[in-house]
C-alpha cells in the first residue's frame, strides 16, 4: 500500500470513529431528553390530579344528587390512585414520600368507602363529611406547594435528569426539588389528622393488638427451650442455640439461631414471642434434594406436625410447590366454620418429608374465642341469590376479614363458570356479596386471586 492510500484509509477510520461517537452521543442525548420528558409529564400530571381532587371534593360536598355523588367519589378514588403512581415515578433520590403516599391512599380508599355507602343508599354521616373536608383542605395546601415547585421547573432552573437536586448536591441551588418534596411530606405528616374508617389504609389497621398470646412474659433462656422443643424436639442436642436479638413490632419477639458444629451461618432461624412464648416462625436453611414424596404425603406430615404442636381441627385450604418444597396454608375450624383470619403456613421438604418452615404470625395475631350470631340466611337462600350461570360444587360457612380487618361471617360458595373456578363469599347475615376470588390451579399449586 502506497503512502497516499494509507492516508485515505486512516482518514476513513477516523471519520468512522467520529460518526460512531456522534451517533452514540445523539442517541444518549435523545434518551436523556425522553427520560426528562417522562419525568416532566409525571410531575405535571401529579399537579393536575391534585387540582382535580380539590375541585371534585368541593363538587361532592355541594351536590344533592346521590347518583352524582357516587360518580364524583369514584372519580376521586381514581384520581388519588393516579396521583400515587405519578408521585412514585418521580426520581426523588432517598425521599420515599411516605406521608404523601399514605395521604393519597387514604383519600382514595375513603372516597371508595363513601361511594359504596351511597350505592347502598346508606347515609353519609356528618363526621364522614368533616373528614372529607379535611382532605379538601390538605389537597388545597398540597396544590399550592406543588405550584411553587412548578415555577422552578418551568423557569429551567432545575431539570429532572441533571440529578443536581438529589440529597447532598443542592449547594448551588436556592432549594433542591428533593428537599421541597421532603418539606411537603413532613407538612402532611403534621397537618393531616388520623383518619379511621372501614378501609385497608385506615390508621386503626396500624394499631392491631394481638389476640392469641398468653399473658406470661418469658426469658431468653425459656425462648431457646421453647424453640428447640417446637422445631426439633427436646432429645436432639446437635445444635448450639442462642438468642441473637430482639424484634420490635406488633408482636415483640426474641430472634434465635440454631448452629451445628463449626458452621458460620445458622442452620435454623426462628422468632419466639416475648409474651406467651409462641414460635412465630422458623426456617431450616438446609439444601433440599430432589423430590421423593408426593404432595399428599407432605400434607399428611404437615397436618401431623400441627396436631403434635397443639393446633387441632386444622384444614388445608391451598398449597404452593417451589424448589422441592411445598408450603401448605391451614385454617382452624370452629362449629364447622372456617376461620380464615387465623391461618398457619407449614413448609415441607419433598426429599424426606421434614418440616422445614412454619409461620404462625396471623394465628397469634387474630385467634380468639368467638361467639357467632345465628345466621339469617340459609344455604337454600344463598342458592337463590347466586348467578344462574354458575355450577355450584360446595357451600359452607367461613369467617373472612374485610379490607378494614373486620370479620364477616359468610357462606363460601365453591362454583364454576365454564371451566373457571371461583370462591364467592356472601354475607350470612344480610345476603350481600362480600368478595369474589378466582381459583388458579397450576403445576405449582392452588392459589386464589
Amino acid at each position: 500500500m502506497n503512502k497516499r492510500n494509507s492516508w485515505i484509509v486512516a482518514l476513513l477510520i477516523i471519520g468512522g470513529i467520529i460518526i460512531s461517537l456522534w451517533v452514540m452521543s445523539s442517541r444518549a442525548y435523545s434518551a436523556q431528553n425522553a427520560l426528562e420528558a417522562a419525568h416532566q409529564r409525571c410531575f405535571y400530571n401529579l399537579i393536575d390530579r391534585v387540582n382535580n381532587i380539590n375541585i371534585l371534593i368541593s363538587k361532592c360536598m355541594v351536590t344533592s344528587s346521590n347518583q352524582q355523588r357516587i360518580m364524583t367519589l369514584t372519580t376521586i378514588w381514581h384520581q388519588a390512585e393516579a396521583a400515587r403512581e405519578n408521585l412514585s415515578s418521580l426520581p426523588l433520590g432517598q425521599q420515599d414520600m411516605t406521608n404523601c403516599q399514605k395521604f393519597f391512599a387514604q383519600l382514595g380508599d375513603f372516597s371508595y368507602t363513601l361511594a359504596q355507602k351511597a350505592v347502598k343508599n346508606n347515609e353519609i354521616t356528618a363526621n364522614e363529611w368533616k373528614k372529607m373536608e379535611v382532605f379538601k383542605d390538605n389537597s388545597a395546601t398540597l396544590n399550592k406547594q406543588l405550584r411553587k415547585i412548578q415555577e422552578k421547573v418551568a423557569s429551567g432552573r432545575i431539570k429532572w435528569e441533571n440529578q443536581t437536586f438529589l440529597k447532598g448536591k443542592t449547594q448551588d441551588l436556592q432549594s433542591g426539588i428533593a428537599e421541597d418534596f421532603a418539606n411537603i411530606d413532613q407538612k402532611l405528616k403534621k397537618e393531616a389528622p388520623t383518619i379511621t374508617y372501614d378501609g385497608p389504609f385506615s390508621d386503626h389497621t396500624e394499631e392491631i393488638r394481638p389476640k392469641g398470646l398468653k399473658n406470661k412474659i418469658i426469658t431468653e433462656t425459656e425462648a431457646q427451650d421453647i424453640a428447640k422443643k417446637f422445631i426439633i424436639g427436646r432429645n436432639n442436642n446437635k445444635y448450639d442455640i442462642k438468642v441473637t436479638g430482639k424484634v420490635k413490632g406488633v408482636i415483640p419477639a426474641y430472634s434465635i439461631e440454631f448452629k451445628r458444629g463449626k458452621s458460620n451461618s445458622p442452620n435454623i432461624v426462628a422468632d419466639v414471642s416475648k409474651q406467651g412464648g409462641h414460635v412465630l416462625w422458623f426456617l431450616n436453611t438446609r439444601k433440599i434434594e430432589e423430590q421423593k414424596i408426593s404432595v399428599d404425603e407432605a400434607k399428611d406430615k404437615a397436618n401431623t406436625f400441627l396436631n403434635s404442636r397443639g393446633f387441632d381441627n386444622m384444614k388445608a385450604t391451598g398449597y404452593l410447590k417451589e424448589d422441592n418444597t411445598v408450603t401448605f396454608t391451614f385454617v382452624p375450624t370452629s362449629e364447622e366454620i372456617l376461620l380464615y383470619p387465623d391461618f398457619i403456613k407449614v413448609e415441607i421438604a419433598l426429599d424426606n418429608g421434614q418440616v422445614v418452615g412454619a409461620d404462625t404470625v396471623a394465628y397469634y395475631t387474630f385467634h380468639t374465642e368467638r361467639k357467632f350470631d345465628k345466621v339469617k340466611f340459609s344455604k337454600q337462600d344463598i342458592m337463590k341469590i347466586l348467578s344462574k350461570n354458575l355450577r355450584v360444587n360446595k357451600v359452607r360457612l367461613a369467617l373472612i376479614p374485610d379490607p378494614s380487618l373486620k370479620e364477616r361471617l359468610c357462606y363460601e360458595v365453591d362454583a364454576k363458570l365454564g371451566e373457571e373456578r371461583f370462591y364467592i363469599y356472601i354475607n350470612a347475615q344480610n345476603g350481600e356479596e362480600e368478595q369474589i376470588l378466582k381459583v388458579v390451579e397450576t403445576q405449582k399449586g392452588i392459589m386464589t386471586m
